[in-house]
Formats: C-alpha cells, structure tokens, sequence
C-alpha cells in the first residue's frame, strides 16, 4: 500500500474545500497534523493518519486505516467552522476519492467522534473528525 498516495489524495481532496481554498497558500490550507505555521491564517486544516485497525475477521479481509482531521479557526469560533467540519465530512463520508497512482479509497466518518477543543499555543478552536478507510488485504 502506498501511504504517501493515499496521504496526497485525502489531501488534494480536502484543499478543494472553498473556505480552505481562500487565502495561503493558495493550493488550500491544509497541513499534516501539528505541521500548519503558527500564524496561519485561519480557517486551516490539518491531517494525519492514526494507524491501522486489524480485520475483526481474524485478519482474513481488510484493515482499517484511522484518519483525523482537524479543524482549526478563530477563539470561541465553532459556529464559523461547524460549517467546515460539517464540508469535510460530506467530502470524505462514503465518498470514492481516487489518487494520482489510481489507487481509489472511500473514507467512512466514525459517528460520534467529533469533539470540541482548544490550543492555547495557536489561539485556535479545533473541531476533531475521525474516519476509517478499508485497506485492500495483501498477505
């Protein structure tokens, strides 16, 4: 499996996000998780990959990658970034996203996952998404 593909692919996806694309740099805000400059401009996000689930199915079918996405945006701003959270989810829940080697990927949201929090450090408000995407099985 190719992670940087898949990596480039979630990525390039979520740059077309329109509140994501204004501003710098211009391609979209968006960063590997704890990588976004700490005078970015916001609304930003922010990505990584929290590893691999094993198959419930004694590992005989696929596995799980953990995806998280962070969304950044002004102090005590949720209500200006729900509307992001809530494009991200729809971007990404269920939906085919195919990379530059061809490789095609179908993220699923983890309902309930979304929470609320703070960086002090950025004086930023973060809503945290998480998803699953199924890995093909290679033996």
């Amino acid at each position: 499996m190719n992670y940087h593909d898949i990596r480039e692919g979630i990525r390039s996806a979520l740059a077309t996000i329109p509140a994501i694309q204004s501003g710098s740099p211009l391609q979209g805000k968006v960063w590997w998780e704890w990588t976004a400059p700490s005078d970015a401009e916001k609304p930003w996000l922010e990505m990584a990959f929290d590893g691999e689930l094993p198959s419930p199915n004694a590992g005989h079918c696929a596995l799980h990658m953990q995806l998280e996405v962070l969304v950044f945006g002004e102090v005590g701003g949720y209500h200006t970034i729900d509307p992001i959270a809530d494009a991200v989810v729809t971007l990404l829940h269920h939906q085919n996203i195919t990379t530059a080697l061809g490789n095609i990927i179908c993220p699923e949201y983890i309902r309930d996952s979304r929470f609320d929090a703070y960086v002090d450090q950025l004086k930023a408000s973060i809503i945290r998404l998480k998803f699953l995407i199924p890995l093909p099985f290679t033996p």
